[in-house]
């Protein structure tokens, strides 16, 4: 029955957004972002849900990086990995909006059991190489080369937000006293990354994340909501015209974010601020380039990176609504550790 409803709730999403009558489509971080909800390249394994960046808390001299994908792991996909697609975690420590430092992530085809053999290549400041070997779902964390730790598999859905609330199921709206998280009881599979911060080479430095198929990219995700919220959704794109914004925000690079996409977020933050708004454009600059700015010598969360429990829902809907909407009023329902790999348990 969840699956049902799971599968349903997106069908009508999906609908309402091709018919234009959700007006800020801000259904997930980066859940489903290709045109008419549905992942990148056609591809659940490739579609990147959420990026993280935060300070250990059990390390404050170490940086975590997470990057979910597979949304809905195990109603809409089996949870694992594309053997072809290399995932990456992308970072730039001198502020021009372009990866220095990188960390790629791969996968074997998986065994009869699901699991798959994972390896980590990286280079980072210092010319400091990554090298890590292991195995998907295995519960010892496989060790990086020089310090730090990785993980993967299938882990419950840090995001929360009351879907059904934005939906209007039932007559419901948000802060009804019915709040509910949609995505609690969901998976997604992840990739857990710890290094010395040092690493980094820089105290302000810009993380996303990608994922790439035959020297392709599929998705790419920096802030969360942005693709979601800010970018047009043209569901029906004639055979051979030219890629929808999606697509083409989906397969861009940071660097060129505010030349190509400034407009779209100013038109996107103008129905709230009015036309012609200063403080429209001006939020425009800080929401793009789509990259998480993070100081590796603060724990705060967001806009800091960005943290399993932070709610940036409400940060965002305050801003994109000049606090017309506020909140969703959804708390997360996660029981984070304050240990390596930090994201709880699949349900």
């Amino acid at each position: 029955m969840k699956k049902i409803l799971t599968t349903g709730l997106y069908s009508l999403l999906a609908l309402m957004l091709a018919f234009g009558l959700v007006a800020v489509p801000a259904s997930a971080a980066d859940h489903l972002d290709a045109p008419g909800l549905t992942p990148p390249g056609g591809d659940t394994r490739l579609d990147i849900t959420d990026v993280y960046v935060f300070q250990s808390p059990s390390n404050p001299r170490n940086t975590v990086v997470v990057m979910g994908v597979n949304p809905l792991a195990g109603v809409l996909n089996d949870g694992t990995f594309n053997p072809a697609a290399s995932y990456e975690f992308l970072i730039d420590n001198n502020g021009d909006a372009k990866s220095d430092l990188t960390a790629k992530v791969t996968f074997s085809a998986p065994d009869s059991s699901g699991r798959q053999r994972v390896k980590v290549r990286g280079a980072f400041a210092g010319g400091r190489a990554m090298l890590a070997k292991g195995h998907t779902d295995q519960n010892i964390p496989i060790k990086v080369g020089g310090g730090g730790s990785v993980r993967a598999g299938v882990f419950d859905d840090p995001f929360f937000f009351d879907l059904n609330a934005f939906l209007g199921t039932a007559g419901r709206t948000f802060c009804d006293g019915g709040e509910t998280n949609f995505f609690q009881g969901l998976n997604i599979s992840g990739i857990v990354l710890e290094f010395p911060s040092v690493w980094l080479g820089s105290v302000n430095v810009g993380v996303w994340a990608r994922t790439v198929l035959n020297g392709q990219q599929i998705d790419r995700m920096g802030r969360p909501a942005i693709n979601t919220v800010f970018i047009p959704n043209n569901p029906f794109e004639p055979s051979g015209s030219e890629p929808s914004q999606k697509n083409a925000f989906n397969a861009g690079v940071p660097k060129n974010d505010r030349a190509n996409f400034t407009g779209e977020v100013i038109d996107t933050l103008e129905i709230f601020y009015g036309a012609g708004s200063p403080t429209a454009r001006q939020l425009a600059k800080i929401l793009l380039p789509d990259v998480l700015t993070y100081d590796p010598r603060s724990s705060a969360g967001f806009l800091n990176g960005r943290g399993l429990a932070d709610d940036v829902i409400d940060a965002e809907l305050a801003l994109v609504t000049n606090n017309a909407v506020p909140s969703d009023c959804v708390a997360n329902d996660s029981t984070f550790s304050t240990s390596f790999p930090y994201l709880a348990p699949p349900n």
